[in-house]
């Protein structure tokens, strides 16, 4: 019986009438076995035995099956089948002797069945804690907002602990020397209130800021009963605005990975039940418990994976904060460069997006299957921000080539044609001269020369307003181009070779149809997404990120395999990249910023965007839903800080992509 001893457990001994007057049970007592004499099945369910012995009287009425299933968990002694005679052991005979080792023996069976249900129940028990809190280690490390991390926390400690109510403090860095307790959230079961995050200087005057300094666990049964000599205290602010009572509080610290803190769990009345309510002092009494130590080591784990979890959900900000500054940084840095286009790459990103957004609830039969995650419409958004960032790679010459002859080019040619009057003044003196030294020269003569000067000056100056005029970045009819033809021709003689007035260079140059840039430098300008593209390349992005540059290296391709830089066809060019080029189109030409052409109106661009869309270059459906959703509104009711002071020429490559006859009937 010793065994039954050591387990300091109390046992439970139902008997039948036959054993009420045997000594047996005043000697067990003593063994903390508990006899009760049991008459009908009700009785026994009253005392709920651990063995029941069974008589005539007890299986008289009810069959053997139905105690056993009435007590599944009980051990049963039945005198019939032990052959005991219930008034032999009435004295200390034999009989009564092997009775009480019978009774000992099924007492000890009831221990080794009990304690093997329990290692069972516990072992269940454990593993289903431990996959809870590895449930809740994946929810926490995988939740990348704040303020829902938070929430997430507070809720599975509440569900732990069986609380009331939870609380939750971060540690702010004021200054090096500085830190300051921040009240970041709370949720209680039992009363809905505003809540203000709330900031106090870090010190041990409260239970948070006590575990915060001295990072130890607090467990508190009552917070009105904290003794005096500690120098914490509980804030009774709350109870006495709302009539909410506080009772049983713990408070944990948060640590890092470095086991620095970095905040507190306050959990906040432990309740019998998750659905009772404490709304006063009764209440607070009459339902709230202590925390135990079992509670307590499971809320430790969960504060262990919560400190864990909130720095790397901070740092993970801080990443994203920087990295989104980065990016802002990068496009006002390439904008800066071209003031003239301000503002262009962030309306691009703002149109994406809200394409892209559309797209992914449209009922457009090929976009059915387009549903953009809210990473990928991210993705999107930095590749539309960065599209231009290769124009750094674009020589500034170019770039703020405003004119189709180079700078300087214009003014060397008017010293030509200077140097081409003079020579003809020269030579119109020279023949002057020589017809006076003849004598009986002809005053007609002398005139004629004269007027033949005036007429080659004049000719002259007609070059020069040619070519000033051929310089514009305009259409070149074709009586200028007959000008260019007849200036090429013209030589000024010299001594040692005839000189022209304009070179071949320029005379290409010149010849430009439209705009201001040769052939080579429009290719030039186009190589931006190759510079794009190899710079994003360069950038070790993240796996969410890692399509950024693909994306933005096909902004400027077609549908039908004309565009550049790679001439990709439609179901080679990524969806986003399709996206892209609708919007960076757009913006090309409704922007107000560009010096060089006036803004088109909503509807003109519209419309080339449909006749494009028409000439199989740009997505239909996409486009559609660009128009159907208003797409374009976006940026009309946003601020991208452009500015309208033209201090320094500068070509936009995004507006190389549209068609010749687009810009003609634009100018015309």
């Amino acid at each position: 019986m010793n065994s039954v001893a050591q387990t300091q457990r109390s046992i439970t001994i139902g008997y039948g009438p036959s054993f009420a007057k045997t000594e047996i049970w005043r000697d067990l007592r003593s063994k903390l076995i508990v006899p009760t004499e049991i008459v009908s099945l009700a009785t026994a369910q009253r005392y709920n035995p651990a063995l029941i012995l069974l008589d005539h009287y007890l299986l008289r009425d009810i069959d053997f099956d139905r105690w056993t299933e009435e007590f599944p968990e009980a051990v049963f002694l039945c005198t019939d089948s032990l052959d005991i005679d219930a008034d032999l052991v009435l004295t200390h005979s034999l009989p009564y002797r092997q009775t009480v080792k019978i009774l000992e023996m099924a007492c000890y069976q009831w221990v080794l069945k009990s304690e093997k249900t329990e290692r069972a129940r516990m072992r269940d028990s454990s593993f289903q804690y431990l996959n809870k809190l590895a449930g809740i280690s994946i929810s926490l490390s995988a939740e990348d907002d704040l303020m829902t991390l938070l929430r997430k926390i507070l809720e599975e400690g509440q569900n732990i602990a069986c609380c009331d109510a939870a609380s939750l403090f971060l540690i702010n860095e004021v200054t090096e020397q500085s830190r300051e307790l921040v009240f970041k959230l709370t949720q209680n079961d039992s009363m809905d209130f505003p809540f203000e995050e709330m900031r106090f200087p870090l010190d041990d005057s409260s239970i948070a800021g006590y575990v915060a300094l001295s990072d130890r666990e607090l467990n508190i049964p009552d917070t009105y009963a904290i003794s005096a000599s500690v120098p914490y205290r509980f804030n009774r602010a709350f109870d006495r605005q709302t009539g909410y009572r506080t009772k049983s509080v713990l408070a944990i610290p948060l640590t890092n990975k470095r086991q620095e803190v970095i905040g507190v769990l306050q959990f906040i009345n432990r309740k019998k039940a998750r659905s009772l309510k404490i709304t006063d002092e009764k209440s607070a009494q009459a339902y709230t418990l202590p925390f135990d130590s079992d509670i307590n080591v499971l809320l430790q784990a969960l504060a262990s994976q919560a400190g864990i979890a909130i720095e790397n959900t901070i740092l993970q900000n801080d990443i994203k904060s920087l990295f989104e500054g980065f990016v802002n940084a990068s496009v006002a840095a390439i904008e800066q460069r071209d003031p003239t286009t301000s503002g262009h790459s962030f309306r691009v990103a703002d149109l994406c997006v809200g394409l892209a957004e559309s797209a992914s609830v449209s009922s457009l039969p090929k976009l059915r299957n387009v549903q953009f995650t809210e990473a990928e419409i991210k993705e999107l958004k930095y590749a539309a921000l960065l599209h231009d960032f290769g124009k750094v790679g674009v020589r500034e010459s170019v770039l703020v080539k405003e004119k189709k002859l180079s700078a300087g080019s214009l003014e060397n040619i008017r010293y030509r044609i200077l140097l081409a009057k003079e020579r003809l003044k020269t030579e119109a003196l020279s023949k002057q001269i020589a017809l006076l030294r003849q004598g009986g020269c002809d005053e007609s003569h002398l005139t004629e020369i004269d007027r033949q000067l005036t007429s080659d000056a004049t000719m002259l100056e007609q070059f020069y307003s040619a070519i000033a005029e051929a310089n514009e970045p305009t259409m070149l009819n074709q009586d200028n181009q007959e000008m260019l033809e007849r200036i090429n021709t013209y030589r000024m003689q010299s001594q040692s070779d005839d000189i022209a007035i304009i070179t071949s260079k320029e005379l290409e140059l010149l010849s430009i149809s439209r705009g201001s840039l040769s052939p080579s430098e429009r290719l030039e300008i186009e190589s931006h997404v190759v510079h794009t593209q190899t710079f994003l390349e360069h950038i070790p992005w993240t796996k969410e990120f890692s399509n950024i540059p693909s994306i933005a290296a096909a902004h400027h391709e077609k549908l039908d395999g004309s565009g550049y830089p790679y001439g990709m066809t439609e179901h080679e060019i990524p969806v986003r990249s399709k996206i892209m080029t609708i919007c960076d189109i757009y913006d090309a030409l409704t922007a107000s910023d560009r010096p060089y052409k006036p803004a088109m109106s909503t509807e003109q661009a519209l419309d080339i965007l449909v006749e494009e869309s028409g000439r199989g270059l740009l997505d239909e459906e996409l486009l559609k839903v660009f128009i159907d959703a208003k797409i374009f509104q976006i940026i009309g009711t946003r601020d991208y800080q452009n500015t309208q002071e033209f201090s320094n020429f500068h070509h936009h490559p995004c507006d190389y992509d549209l068609h010749v006859e687009h810009d003609h009937r634009h100018e015309e």
